[in-house]
Formats: C-alpha cells, sequence, structure tokens
C-alpha cells in the first residue's frame, strides 16, 4: 500500500510537471514580463506561467500591457521599420496539432489590435517555430504592442495571447540572417493574391474561446478567421469556421468593412474595417463579420534574435475586454480589493478621433432602457447601451453591435452613455477611469 501511494503521489506530481510545461509562448519579440525579456529579468520579475490561456479577467496581454506601462518592464524590444520584413518565434512544449494565429499591433495601450499577419493552420509547430511578416508600408510610427494570438487545434477550446513592446519606425531592418525553420507556408498559390490595403482598413484581431459572448472554435480543426485581413498564409490543414455568436459568416464572402460586400467605413455587415486605427484613435468592429480572399503575407521563419530600444509605453490605466469585437473596461485584477466581486466599474468610451464629430443616438431607433438593431447607424462614437443590466451594446464603426450578455453574477447601469458602469450585483462601489484602455 506504501509503494501505491507514493507511486500514486509521483504520477500526480509528474502531471503537474508535464502541465506547467505545457502550450506554447512568443520568444521573439520577447512580451512583457517574458523570461526571455532582459527587462523583466533585471526587474527580477518574469512570468513562469507566460504559457496559460487567457480569461476574460486578463484579456488581453494578460494586464501586463497596463500594469507595467510607464516602466522598465514595459520597454520597447525591437524595433520595424514600416514596410520592413522581420518573423516572430514561438517556443513551447504542448504545441496542440497547431492551429491558427495572428500577429497584430496596438497603438493605443490594448484598446484595439489591427492585424498585421493571419496564419491559418501548422501555427505554431512542433518545438520551436517562426513565421515571417511585413510591417505594413503605411503603419504609423510610434510605440506600440505587438500581439501574438493562437487558438489551438486540439485540446480545450482556448485563446492564447502575449504581447512585446516594440517601436514602429526609424530604418528599413532585414530578417534576422538565420537558418529556416521545417514548418510549411502556402504562398501566392490558390488564387491567393497580395492586396494593397489601407492601414487604417485592416481588420481587428479575432476573439473566441474567452467567455461570453459564446464564440468558439471547433476541436480538432484550424480555425479560419472571419477576416484575416490581406497578409494571409493558408496552410490548408483541416480548416472550419468559428462557432456561436461569433458575428461571422462563412469563410469566403465579402472582403471589407462597410454595408453588403463593399470595402470601406460604414454601417452593414461587413467586417468592420478601421478596427485597428492607424493613430490608435478608431473603435474596434462590432465582430468581424465576412471572408477575406487574403493573400500570402508571411514567408518561411527563423529564428529568434532582439532588439531593444527605449520609449516605453506611457498609458497608467487599466482596463480589459469581452470577447467578440466589443470591447468593456474593467479593473486591473492587481489592484483590486480583497473581495473582488464587490467592485463596480466604469468604462469611458475614447474620445472621438480628430475630424469627426460625435453625436447622439438617432432618435427612434433604441432608448435608455431599450436595444438598437445590430448594424443600426450611430454617430457617437464609443457610446455604450446597457439593457435592463443584463446585457449591453457599442456604438462601434458607425454602427451599434449585436448585444452581448453580462457576466454570471455582474450587471450593469441601464442607459445609453459615454461609460459603461458595471459590477457585481448589488455592488455600488465606483470605480472612475480615464479613457478605456484594456487590462
Amino acid at each position: 500500500m506504501p509503494c501505491a501511494t507514493v507511486l500514486t503521489s509521483l504520477l500526480a506530481l509528474l502531471g503537474s510537471v508535464h502541465l506547467s510545461s505545457a502550450h506554447m509562448e512568443m520568444q521573439f519579440p520577447p512580451p512583457i514580463r517574458s523570461k526571455f525579456n532582459s527587462f523583466a529579468i533585471a526587474a527580477g520579475d518574469t512570468d513562469s506561467d507566460m504559457t496559460s490561456p487567457l480569461s476574460t479577467t486578463n484579456f488581453p496581454c494578460k494586464g501586463y500591457h497596463t500594469k507595467y506601462a510607464g516602466t522598465a518592464m514595459a520597454t520597447s524590444v525591437a524595433t520595424f521599420a514600416p514596410g520592413s520584413s522581420h518573423n516572430f518565434t514561438i517556443v513551447g512544449g504542448a504545441f496542440h496539432e497547431g492551429g491558427s494565429c495572428q500577429a497584430s499591433l496596438s497603438y493605443d495601450q490594448g484598446k484595439t489590435f489591427t492585424v498585421v499577419q493571419s496564419i491559418q493552420g501548422s501555427c505554431p509547430g512542433q518545438g520551436s517555430s517562426s513565421f515571417d511578416f511585413t510591417v505594413p508600408a503605411d503603419a504609423p510610427g510610434g510605440e506600440a504592442l505587438f500581439a501574438w494570438t493562437w487558438f489551438n487545434k486540439v485540446g480545450n477550446r482556448e485563446m492564447y495571447m502575449n504581447c512585446a513592446s516594440v517601436t514602429i519606425g526609424g530604418g528599413g531592418k532585414k530578417k534576422r540572417d538565420v537558418p529556416k525553420a521545417t514548418n510549411t507556408r502556402v504562398e501566392k498559390k490558390d488564387g491567393l493574391v497580395e492586396r494593397a490595403v489601407a492601414y487604417k482598413s485592416r481588420p481587428g484581431i479575432f476573439v473566441a474561446n474567452v467567455g461570453s459572448p459564446a464564440c468558439t472554435t471547433l476541436p480538432g480543426k484550424d480555425v479560419v478567421f472571419p477576416d484575416p485581413g490581406p497578409d494571409l498564409v493558408d496552410n490548408k490543414g483541416d480548416p472550419a469556421a468559428p462557432d456561436g455568436d461569433c458575428g461571422a459568416s462563412a469563410p469566403g464572402g465579402g472582403s471589407g468593412s462597410g454595408s453588403g460586400s463593399g470595402s470601406g467605413s460604414g454601417s452593414g455587415s461587413g467586417s468592420g474595417s478601421g478596427s485597428g486605427s492607424g493613430s490608435g484613435s478608431s473603435s474596434p468592429p462590432p465582430a468581424p463579420t465576412g471572408g477575406n480572399n487574403g493573400g500570402s503575407g508571411g514567408g518561411q521563419a527563423t529564428t529568434p534574435g532582439t532588439a531593444p530600444s527605449p520609449t516605453p509605453p506611457v498609458n497608467t490605466s487599466s482596463t480589459s475586454s469581452l470577447p467578440g469585437g466589443v470591447f468593456v473596461t474593467i479593473g486591473d485584477s492587481s489592484a483590486a480589493p480583497a473581495k473582488p466581486t464587490t467592485t463596480l466599474s466604469t468604462t469611458t468610451k475614447p474620445s472621438a478621433p480628430s475630424g469627426t464629430q460625435a453625436t447622439s443616438p438617432p432618435a427612434g431607433s433604441g432608448g435608455s432602457a431599450g436595444t438598437f438593431a445590430p448594424g443600426t447607424p450611430c454617430a457617437d462614437e464609443g457610446a455604450w447601451n446597457c439593457i435592463g443590466g443584463t446585457s449591453f451594446q457599442r456604438c462601434a464603426s458607425g454602427a451599434w453591435s449585436a448585444t452581448i450578455d453580462m457576466a454570471a453574477g455582474t450587471s450593469c447601469k441601464a442607459g445609453v452613455g459615454d461609460t459603461l458602469v458595471y459590477g457585481a450585483a448589488g455592488a455600488r462601489r465606483r470605480v472612475r477611469r480615464g479613457v478605456g484602455a484594456w487590462e
């Protein structure tokens, strides 16, 4: 019996060791608080669980981009010139038979992420694998977050995300001159043609498997992004569209945003262009919709290196988002009171972009206690509408989004306004935030 007990304990220990080493993480550019980040190492503050999937409380970037904003931990680790080609490197143990990944940039401290590369299938590879991307030639210069997001093919339905502080600008840089990895790519084949698309018209990142609404990826399948953007590598694995309230149509639909299948911004069922703004000032789309006949943008990969450079982001507000394309500010979990269920938070809409006139929602299309039909035009960009305390929607990209249920045990203050006040049922502690940025 003692031997059996010892054996059981040993197996449990080995199982826990396997779990702690499972999953994947970005090595280059080194994420904030990563064991590969020299600034985190110098500060003695690295995350031993960087490979864990996201949840509703730490989306996006595990909250590190706001928690460490303005500190050495958030110092830029690489400089990418607009129009230059680079690669990001993923390492780890359990790659869950790959899946689909996206690379994106955020200029507004994580409120919006604009896709610069989508890879459907075989991402990541086993062990260490790298993937090419090109910084859009018209990408704005300045401090930014470079994000890698991953939807695993096999295993629990999860979303992974690592974020690194980078600088966009400076002279052109060549790809790191190192041997290529073995992962395969499909480029400029099967009718895929690279297309020139303005940065401000690129889609926002795809979000799934993180709370409400119920948008999930299918097990054993490589998720097909509803709007992958113009730079797409399609490895033709086991493709499948996401399931649930993803605001997406079947793959192969119209690309771009606007009404119908046209390009440009506006209302309708298009795929929310302007989800990532060139200046970081535009709001994300209600949800990505429509397939995108994107082209090949990534190439064969290489292995990692680093290029430290200064100037960290300066935003110190702490916020987060619920998935599905509508973004909600919540408090920094590290700064929350001992009983987080008593926290009532306020989200504040971002300031209107320069040259944009914000006005009230159109009369007759909704009300303080009613629901605006999804796609109804709205001019008060960033406004929130809490419906009966149980669900909400947002004016984003000129149209009201679909309604999203509040998380279990939470409620919001009914009405349309610049802020969304919410928290645990019965709580009345009000936390005032500035212009929202995700946690």
